[in-house]
């Protein structure tokens, strides 16, 4: 059995718009449930990057990972993800190193490729870039951590890397790769590099593609202990069930709308998204209240225990804006955080205990 380390649980700033709500509303949300998180001792706040979606408004989650590092003093703030192929990879770097030593090594930087929508072609990325996976463009970033700018097109070493990293966080900041395929998973597995896995993902799967990710580490000849992955829930406390099924509903229809919104898929070897329909709506919602800990106290803390423990990941973020009220986000994470994460830290502490005897 994989050991587990210490739990950490943060909040994941999607930057959803709710009907009626203006871009000023949900970037004004995101900064106070990120100082709320903060307040209440949580460890980490995660952003999102989209582009030209009307219902999800951060396109830049670098620079607002910046701009809340700077409005808060403990809690660690993270990319999840940067879409790394729609930047230059040594330009993150840079980044990086800087948010790493302005914040003292708070910053955790996450990558992935996203979808291949009208972003690749708006922003002047090639699309092939989106084919070809992130195995390149993620070791310029990581050679550029370490010190050695490649430049194009020999990826000779070019300039040094200014400011270098900080020694807070050597060898370099913390990098999480988002994954999703057998592909990703061995690419992250290969250079020591933990995942961070989407709502997508149910506990058993998240178990198989860490069990995948162990075993490749080891085909690969690391030996060391195996890192902290992530994974991201919708976590919601409700006091009824249909209160429960109407926000997963919402959090259905929001998801399908998503992929479906014009130019998301442009020139995508992806299969069409299920259409927006309400048999479509109510299937995923059904999925949803199957696995994401949403509902009562005691469903939020068994299901969240039941990911870290079955999953093996140990850094849980919690999307917690499921209702459309700053009020309504910041009420739900005060009681996640006083009522579920000490429960669900306990609870997994004792299973821990248990299996050590």
């Amino acid at each position: 059995m994989r050991k587990q380390g210490p739990l950490r649980f943060g909040v994941l700033l999607t930057t959803d718009r709710h009907r009626g709500q203006t871009d000023h509303d949900v970037l004004t949300r995101a900064v106070e449930v990120a100082q709320q998180a903060e307040s209440l001792a949580l460890d980490d706040v995660w952003v999102t990057e989209h582009h030209f979606l009307d219902s999800a408004v951060n396109p830049a989650p670098l620079a607002l990972a910046a701009f809340l590092l700077g409005r808060t003093r403990t809690i660690r703030v993270g990319t999840a993800v940067t879409v790394l192929p729609l930047h230059s990879p040594v330009h993150v770097a840079e980044q990086t190193a800087l948010l790493d030593h302005l914040s003292a090594g708070r910053f955790v930087l996450g990558v992935g490729r996203g979808v291949p929508g009208a972003e690749y072609e708006a922003l002047g990325a090639d699309p092939q870039a989106w084919r070809a996976g992130l195995a390149e463009p993620l070791d310029r970033l990581l050679a550029a951590l370490a010190g050695e700018v490649p430049t194009a097109p020999d990826h000779r070493t070019g300039p040094c890397l200014r400011p270098s990293p900080s020694v807070r966080t050597r060898p370099r900041p913390p990098v999480y790769v988002a994954a999703g395929s057998p592909a990703s998973i061995e690419m992250a597995a290969r250079r020591g590099l933990p995942l961070m896995l989407f709502f997508d993902k149910s506990a058993e799967a998240k178990a198989e593609m860490v069990e995948w990710y162990d075993r490749t580490a080891r085909e690969a000849g690391r030996q060391e202990p195996g890192p902290a992955h992530a994974f991201a829930v919708f976590t919601q406390v409700t006091e009824s069930e249909e209160r429960t099924r109407t926000l997963m509903r919402d959090r259905a229809r929001f998801i399908l709308s998503l992929n479906n919104q014009p130019g998301r898929t442009t020139g995508s070897a992806l299969p069409a998204p299920p259409p927006v329909t309400a048999g479509n709506v109510s299937a995923l919602a059904d999925r949803l209240l199957a696995t994401q800990p949403v509902g009562s106290v005691d469903l939020c803390v068994e299901r969240l225990a039941h990911h870290i423990r079955a999953s093996g990941c140990t850094r849980v973020m919690c999307q917690v804006e499921a209702a459309p009220g700053t009020d309504d986000a910041l009420r739900n994470l005060e009681r996640l955080a006083r009522e579920v994460f000490p429960a669900v830290r306990e609870r997994v502490g004792a299973a821990r205990a248990g299996a050590d005897v």
